[in-house]
C-alpha cells in the first residue's frame, strides 16, 4: 500500500516547481472528491487548508474592505501534501487502515487556473472485535448497568478514535457521578491494537476507581458581610445533594444552576475538597460561595420583544425586593408598556384607532421552594389593558403558578388564572354582512362587550428541550404540549349562587414541535430548522349549546406575524371570518435554512451575521369541519440574523406563495404564478422585525 506521497503528486511537484521558478501561480478553480463513500464532501472540505478561489464579488469586496470577502486562493504544493496527510489520518482514525489518497491536478495554462481532485480508495473498514473494560470491579449494580448503557462504542462496531475518546470521557463522567471522586484512566494499560490477521481492532480500556466518597459538611460562605438576611439553610435547600449523600458531580452542576437562576445572587459557586489516600476519610468537604445582588432595586426598562408573534417596542419600570421575608423569595412590582404600532402615538388606547398596545401593572411573589427545590411557585396580581384593532380589553387577573423540574431536560408548568374581563368594541367596526362566520364573530364580540366576563383557566404545559443552545440551537428538538380548561370553578360557584357574571366552559389543546439540524457537522455554518404546530379549542358542557356563552377573545388562535406565516401581518390571516377576531383551530408549520455566511472571518463582529431562507404555511379556522387543504396559506422569503447576547436580532421579508383568500382587487389570484412578481407579489411583501428566531 502507498505510505509515501503518491508518484503522480511528486511529478506535479516537479512540474509546478519549474512553473513557480518562472513566477507562475495557479488559482484554484475547484476542489472535488472521488470515492468518498463514508464522508461527505463538506466534511472532508473542512479539513483542507487549500481552498477554492472566491467569486468576483467576494474578491472585489476584499480588495475594497479587507474584512469583507476573500482574496484569491493559489495552489501551494506543500500545503496540498499536508492536506492529503490530514485526509489520510481522518480515514485511519475511523478504521480505514489501507486507505489510499491520490490527487489529480488539471491545469488550464491560458487562465493560470487549476482544478484539484482528491481520489480516495477507502478499502476495508476495521471493526472492534474485542472490547474489554478493566478495573471496574466490586461496584454496585447500577454502575455495571450504566457501563453498558448509552455507550459510544460496542463490540462489532466500526472502529473510531473519536468515539473511543468519547467513551473514555463517558466512563469518567459516570464514575464521578457514582461516588468515585478520583477515578483515573490508565493509559499505559489501555490500547487499541490493530490485528493484521483479522484486520480488526482489540480495544482495552483500564480504569482505577480508588475510593467511593460521600458529601461531608456543607459550608455556605456569603461574600457580602452586610447581607445577614441570607439564611444558609435556605441556600442548602436549593442543592441537589445533602450531607451523607453519594458524591455526584452532576448534582454539583445542577445545584449551581438552581442557585444562579433564582435571581438572588450575582454569583453562586460550589467547590469541593476531595481527601487524598493519605487521609482515612471518604467525606468530601463542600463550600457554597454566594454573592447576593442588591436587596432593593429600581430598574427602568427599554424592551424589545417578539410577543404575540409581532415585534414590540416598550418601556417599563420595576422594583424588586430580593429575599423578601427570607427563604430566597423575590417580590417585585412592574409596570410595562409595549406597542406594535408606534405610528399611532399618542392614541395607543383609543378605540377608534388601529393601535395595538398593552399596558401591564403586575405585583409578583416568587417562592423558590415548594415541597422541594424541583418545584417553584409564584403568585401574581395584574391589571392589564390590551388594545387590538377591533377591541380594548381591561383585565384584572389573579394567578397562581407552579414550575416543575421533572428531569434534566423536561419541565412542566401548572397555572391557574382567575380573570375579570371588560371588553369594549370599536364603534366603527364593520363586517361583511354576507359572511356567516363574520356575523357569528360580531355577535360573540357584542356579547363579550355587554358585561364583564369571569374566567377561571387552568393550564398545564409539559416541555422537553433537547436543543444545544437556548438562543440559536443547531441540533436537537423541543416538544411541548399545553392543555387548558376553563369553567369548572365558575360552575361550582354558580351552583352555590356566588357568581353573577357570565362565564364559558371550554378546553384548549396546543401542540408544538421544533427540530434543528446542523448540516455541516459541528461547524454551525448551515442549520436547517423546522416547526409544526396544531391547536384546538371548543366549548363543552352547558356552554356547548348555549350561544350566549363565548370563548374569550384573549384565548382565540391568531395567524400572521413575525412568528407565524410571514407573508401576512399580525392577525391578518384566517381561512374563515375576520382574521382580527381569530378562530378556534390552528395549523402551522415552517422551514428555515440559516447560513452563517461570514463565519470564517472569526472577528467576533461580522461572523455573527446569518442569512435565512424560509417557507411558512398554515392558517386559522372557525371549526374543524372548515379545514381543507385549499385553506392552507403559504409564504416564503428571506432574512438576516445578527447574534447578540440577548439572542439574535431578526429582519425578515416575506411574500405570499399561496393566498386562500386573495383580496377583492385580485379575485382568483391564489398562487404566486397568477400574479405579477414585482408589482404584485414582491411589492406587497411584508417586512418583519423580531428578537430571537421565528422558531
Amino acid at each position: 500500500m502507498h505510505r509515501k506521497l503518491p508518484t503522480l503528486l511528486v511529478l506535479w511537484i516537479l512540474f509546478i516547481t519549474v512553473g513557480l521558478s518562472q513566477g507562475k501561480r495557479y488559482e484554484i478553480s475547484s476542489i472535488s472528491f472521488e470515492g468518498n463513500d463514508t464522508f461527505s464532501d463538506s466534511e472532508l472540505m473542512q479539513l483542507l487548508l487549500v481552498r477554492e478561489t472566491p467569486g468576483f464579488i467576494s474578491k472585489t469586496l476584499h480588495g475594497m474592505f479587507e474584512a469583507l470577502g476573500r482574496p484569491e486562493e493559489f495552489l501551494d504544493v506543500p500545503i496540498l501534501a499536508e492536506d492529503v496527510g490530514r485526509l489520510r489520518q481522518l480515514y485511519r482514525d475511523h478504521g480505514f487502515q489501507d486507505v489510499v489518497i491520490d490527487t489529480s491536478l488539471a491545469f488550464r495554462e491560458t487562465k493560470s487556473r487549476v482544478d484539484i481532485t482528491f481520489k480516495i480508495m477507502e478499502g476495508y473498514r476495521s471493526k472492534i472485535d474485542t472490547l474489554i473494560y478493566r478495573g471496574i470491579v466490586d461496584v454496585p449494580p447500577q454502575v455495571i448497568e450504566n457501563l453498558s448503557g448509552s455507550a459510544f462504542i460496542k463490540q462489532g462496531d466500526y472502529f473510531s478514535k473519536v468515539l473511543l475518546d468519547e467513551e473514555v470521557k463517558r466512563i469518567m463522567t459516570m464514575l464521578t457521578s457514582e461516588g468515585y471522586a478520583r477515578p483515573t484512566f490508565v493509559r499505559d494499560s489501555s490500547w487499541a491494537r490493530y490485528r493484521t490477521s483479522t484486520r480488526n481492532y482489540e480495544v482495552v480500556l483500564t480504569f482505577e476507581l480508588n475510593q467511593r466518597y460521600r458529601f461531608g459538611k456543607i459550608v455556605v460562605q456569603n461574600e457580602d458581610s452586610t447581607r445577614t438576611d441570607i439564611q444558609p439553610e435556605a441556600v442548602v435547600r436549593q442543592l441537589d445533594f445533602e450531607e451523607g449523600s453519594l458524591y455526584d458531580t452532576r448534582s454539583i452542576t445542577t445545584s449551581e444552576r438552581n442557585l444562579n437562576r433564582l435571581g438572588i445572587f450575582d454569583l453562586a459557586r460550589i467547590s469541593v475538597s476531595v481527601p487524598t489516600d493519605d487521609f482515612n476519610s471518604v467525606l468530601v468537604g463542600t463550600t457554597v460561595r454566594v454573592r447576593p445582588k442588591d436587596k432593593h432595586e429600581f430598574a427602568p426598562e427599554i424592551t424589545f420583544s417578539d410577543e404575540n408573534t409581532n415585534f414590540n417596542l416598550g418601556l417599563g419600570l420595576g422594583y424588586s425586593h430580593r429575599n423578601f421575608l427570607g427563604g430566597l423569595r423575590t417580590a417585585s412590582t412592574r409596570v410595562r408598556f409595549r406597542t406594535a404600532t408606534l405610528k399611532e402615538f399618542p392614541d395607543f388606547f383609543q378605540l377608534e384607532t388601529d393601535a395595538v398596545a398593552n399596558l401591564d401593572l403586575t405585583f409578583e411573589l416568587i417562592q423558590p421552594y415548594v415541597f422541594s427545590n424541583k418545584i417553584r411557585g409564584s403568585w401574581s396580581l395584574s391589571w392589564i389593558r390590551d388594545k387590538q384593532k377591533i377591541y380594548l380589553s381591561t383585565i384584572l387577573q389573579n394567578k397562581f403558578s407552579l414550575a416543575f423540574r421533572f428531569a434534566e431536560f423536561t419541565t412542566g408548568y401548572l397555572d391557574w388564572a382567575q380573570q375579570l374581563v371588560k371588553l369594549q368594541k370599536r364603534p366603527n367596526y364593520t363586517i361583511n354582512m354576507s359572511d356567516v362566520n363574520e356575523l357569528r364573530q360580531l355577535r360573540d364580540l357584542e356579547l363579550q362587550a355587554r358585561e364583564e366576563q369571569f374566567n377561571s383557566i387552568v393550564s398545564f404545559t409539559i416541555q422537553r428541550d433537547m436543543t444545544n443552545d437556548i438562543f440559536s440551537p443547531s441540533r436537537g428538538f423541543i416538544h411541548a404540549l399545553t392543555l387548558e380548561e376553563s369553567g369548572v370553578l365558575p360552575l361550582v360557584l354558580d351552583k352555590l349562587g356566588w357568581v353573577d357574571r357570565p362565564f364559558t366552559q371550554f378546553y384548549r389543546v396546543n401542540v408544538i414541535g421544533r427540530w434543528y439540524y446542523d448540516l455541516t457537522s459541528t461547524e454551525r455554518f448551515s442549520v436547517f430548522a423546522m416547526k409544526l404546530r396544531a391547536g384546538l379549542e371548543e366549548k363543552y358542557g352547558a356552554s356547548r349549546s348555549d350561544t350566549s356563552r363565548v370563548i374569550p377573545q384573549t384565548h382565540r388562535f391568531y395567524a400572521g406575524g413575525s412568528g407565524s406565516v410571514r407573508g401576512w401581518r399580525l392577525r391578518e390571516l384566517s381561512a374563515t371570518g375576520d382574521p382580527q377576531l381569530g378562530g378556534n383551530l390552528i395549523l402551522e408549520g415552517g422551514f428555515e435554512l440559516r447560513i452563517n455566511v461570514l463565519q470564517k472571518l472569526k472577528d467576533d463582529f461580522w461572523d455573527r451575521l446569518w442569512t435565512v431562507l424560509f417557507l411558512d404555511f398554515g392558517n386559522v379556522w372557525a371549526n374543524v369541519s372548515d379545514v381543507n387543504a385549499r385553506g392552507i396559506a403559504a409564504a416564503a422569503g428571506f432574512g438576516i440574523r445578527y447574534d447578540t447576547f440577548f439572542g439574535p436580532f431578526r429582519i425578515d421579508y416575506g411574500f405570499r406563495v399561496y393566498d386562500p383568500r386573495p383580496p377583492a382587487s385580485e379575485p382568483g389570484k391564489h398562487w404566486i404564478t397568477q400574479r405579477k412578481f414585482f408589482s404584485e407579489t414582491f411589492a406587497q411583501g411584508i417586512v418583519h422585525f423580531g428578537i430571537g428566531h421565528a422558531f
